[in-house]
């Protein structure tokens, strides 16, 4: 897996995340309390406030939730590979910068709230992120459990489970999957080229060259950058990797397939 370049973040977007950081709403509410009940109105829209953003703080974030999953896939197979948590590192630096990354990897520790089923943590996800970063994030758990070179059979069934939860079907699954492996099928119509162009678009030898272009339309659409405004910088150069690739095979295949 490549090492994605670290995020870079302009004066604008830094001060715009205190503007909208919740932690600062208790004060911002001492503004309308104040207008509204002078000085008592305004401490009791600062407590009222606090009150719902300790409560708010207290919750378990998809990113807390997406790190514990990564967690439990690291140990699905049964053995943890110390690449596989350098990829998580990384993965969490670059998308959501370092000082973020370090209080969800002290509170993945401390906290003792977070749940440890797949089903619990999946829900999280997905019902506090827009659905079309849930691509993104089983691409991610793919590429996790295809570092080491091998997607064992218990990652694949821990990575279809949440897939289902997220509503994708199999075969789009497994159209994700094949992106992250390199076929061992060994073919005496097709060289090895071919084959592994055919599996990053999710196909095997055989199909028809109609099929191949159908997939190759649905691929691109999916890693598209129109697709991926709003999503952070780590996830869009991962996604923009995996669309040249998907380019590259095409056009390979479109001169060499027959």
């Amino acid at each position: 897996m490549p090492v994605l370049k670290p995020l870079k973040f302009s004066l604008v977007n830094y001060y715009m995340g205190y503007i909208f950081d919740y932690k600062y709403y208790k004060w911002v509410a001492l503004i309308p309390g104040w207008i509204l009940g002078d000085f008592i109105g305004a401490i009791a829209a600062f407590l009222l406030v606090r009150e719902i953003m300790m409560g708010k703080e207290d919750e378990v974030s998809y990113e807390l939730a997406l790190l514990k999953l990564s967690s439990l896939l690291i140990k699905a197979d049964g053995s943890v590979d110390k690449n596989e948590i350098r990829l998580v590192q990384t993965y969490f630096k670059n998308t959501f910068g370092s000082s973020k990354s370090n209080k969800l990897f002290k509170q993945l520790k401390d906290r003792t709230d977070i749940p440890s089923d797949v089903n619990s943590l999946s829900e999280i996800i997905k019902n506090r992120i827009n659905p079309a970063k849930h691509y993104a994030i089983i691409q991610f758990l793919y590429g996790l459990s295809a570092v080491d070179g091998v997607i064992s059979k218990s990652e694949e069934e821990f990575i279809f489970h949440i897939g289902f939860i997220f509503g994708f079907t199999p075969s789009r699954l497994d159209s994700i999957k094949n992106q992250f492996i390199k076929t061992k099928y060994k073919s005496k119509k097709y060289d090895q080229k071919t084959l592994e162009s055919l599996g990053v678009l999710g196909l095997k030898g055989g199909v028809s060259m109609q099929e191949i272009k159908s997939s190759y339309r649905s691929l691109a659409k999916e890693y598209h950058p129109d697709k991926l405004t709003g999503m952070s910088d780590g996830i869009k150069n991962l996604a923009k990797e995996k669309f040249q690739l998907i380019q590259a095979s095409y056009e390979y295949l479109n001169k060499n397939y027959e």
